[in-house]
């Protein structure tokens, strides 16, 4: 055989490639650096926040000034919620709804003596019917409702013989 057309392999072909490829590598590093510090610089990011002149300081507010009133405007009456008895019907269909308006009113101190159905569950809205004695009520007893519920007052009033003074049908809202 002949010897001079067979290659001789006297190292790796790839080691010459290798040292230009590497100082390619550490200059996109350093450009990648150079490109980070320079969008943190004009963002106005990080320790650039306070040197950088392309962000907009922020103005210290101005102070409120507090006027007196001539008259003070009179707070509504708040009425003792423990006085009045109340009950609870459920006229949305919806399992355990009764159960939650009673702790809500118990929570805010009312007086809650029942918790039923109602006669059916067609109710939107959540109703509360007063006996005539009670309708002061109306305006503080919704607004503790309203929170959650959307509460209105009935049109009908309780009769004097009813054992509760004011009733609470839990409707679907």
């Amino acid at each position: 055989m002949d010897d001079q057309n067979t290659p001789q392999a006297t190292g790796p072909i790839y080691q010459e490639s290798q040292g230009k490829s590497a100082k390619w590598l550490w200059l996109l590093i350093i450009l990648i650096i150079i490109g980070a510090l320079a969008f943190a610089f004009f963002r106005g990011i990080g320790p650039f926040a306070k040197y950088s002149p392309f962000v907009a300081k922020a103005s210290p507010t101005p102070e409120a000034t507090v006027v007196p009133m001539e008259e003070a405007t009179p707070q509504p009456e708040t009425l003792d919620r423990s006085v009045p008895k109340v009950k609870v019907l459920n006229g949305s269909g919806v399992a355990g709804k009764a159960s939650a308006v009673k702790d809500l009113l118990q929570g805010k101190g009312y007086t809650v003596v029942s918790v039923g159905n109602a006669s059916n569950y067609d109710y939107t809205n959540t109703e509360v019917d007063f006996k005539p004695d009670f309708l002061k009520y109306k305006d503080q007893l919704i607004s503790d409702l309203s929170d959650k519920y959307s509460a209105v007052a009935g049109a009908t009033p309780l009769e004097s013989t009813d054992s509760a003074d004011i009733a609470v049908i839990v409707g679907a809202k």
